[in-house]
């Protein structure tokens, strides 16, 4: 079986993490990289072995031998890359968050399902085994009805031009909040009753710290963390009428705990060994989803995107974040 051939576009460091992820599985390859810099696409190649390289986006997306191509570049560049892709015919993976907003994130879902060509978000928590362990777990009622979630997660990230800048669509909502979003999401499925928030802003008019309270039906509650300012603890707890569970590292769960409301522990789960960056698996669910006819995956399908991008969307007019390429951002729509 010859080798899955995924194009990169963008040559930065989470491309870089995704060119070493590909070239250690199994039946890919990183076999094209493009940037707008021939010399940044040739030092890129070199250093991660790919044998295609390109500068310019569209001669990758014009390369008949691609099979899925993979957008790396700035959150204000996704849509219209994304665009370009499903207008070529070629499958596409887009790094989170998906887009600046959800009318753009709408407009390219639309088209992938209208031309039935996959695309997909690689929010990469959806598709982690370790998640995939605990959801189970709460299925099976382990800490009995489940009632709040509290977690953190922030990295000193003020020396990042890119996050800096709403030119690019900076901040650290779309960078890091949402994958707190995101957790709650998978926990508490449909969008939240209400959102009540604060944020701190940067002198460049970006979110720089952001808490978001969220009640749900049910008295159900999610308080959530973030901030680009310096690194807390990055975890969480989950909290059920039974027990808890402790998770260590929400991005990427280095471990989860379980835990009676007597505080004993009865359940514990580690990062399996055999993981290589937990890149990994979205990709292996995109290209089985590709193979099968399916223009999303099961694990973050696009009602889901687009339900984060709203959410995105009412922090950000909540907050008065704005970037130079919104017209307005949208209000709720009617449901």
């Amino acid at each position: 079986m010859l080798d899955f051939r995924v194009g990169i576009m963008g040559a930065g460091k989470i491309a870089g993490v995704v060119a070493d992820t590909l070239n250690q599985l199994n039946q890919f390859t990183p076999y094209a990289i493009a940037s707008r810099d021939i010399n940044k696409a040739n030092e890129f190649g070199d250093k991660y072995n790919i044998e295609k390289r390109y500068g310019s986006y569209e001669e990758l997306v014009n390369d008949p031998d691609v099979e899925l191509i993979y957008i790396a570049t700035p959150h204000s560049e996704h849509a219209a890359q994304a665009k370009m892709c499903l207008e070529a015919g070629k499958p596409v993976l887009v790094e989170k968050a998906f887009s600046y907003d959800s009318v753009t994130t709408a407009e390219i879902l639309n088209m992938s399902e209208e031309k039935n060509i996959f695309c997909g978000e690689a929010m990469w928590v959806r598709f982690l085994p370790m998640y995939q362990m605990l959801l189970q777990q709460l299925q099976q009622g382990v800490i009995g009805r489940v009632t709040n979630l509290t977690c953190s997660l922030g990295y000193d990230l003020r020396t990042k031009a890119r996050i800096l800048s709403p030119e690019l669509a900076g901040g650290a909502l779309l960078d890091l909040g949402v994958y707190p979003i995101n957790l709650a999401s998978m926990l508490f499925g449909p969008e939240p009753m209400s959102i009540t928030s604060s944020c701190a802003k940067l002198e460049t008019g970006v979110d720089g710290q952001s808490t978001i309270l969220m009640h749900y039906k049910g008295a159900i509650s999610a308080s959530l963390f973030t901030t680009m300012m310096y690194q807390p603890d990055n975890n969480a707890r989950i909290y059920g009428d039974k027990g808890y569970i402790e998770i260590d590292n929400i991005n990427n769960p280095e471990a989860f705990r379980i835990y009676h409301s007597d505080h004993k522990l009865v359940f514990e789960a580690k990062k399996p060994d055999r993981q290589i960056s937990g890149y990994e698996y979205e990709f292996l669910a995109a290209r089985d989803a590709i193979i099968v006819g399916e223009n999303q995956c099961k694990e973050m399908s696009h009602q889901e995107t687009l339900r984060i991008m709203r959410i995105c969307d009412g922090l950000r007019r909540t907050w008065g974040v704005k970037f130079p390429m919104d017209v307005e951002i949208p209000a709720k729509p009617e449901e």
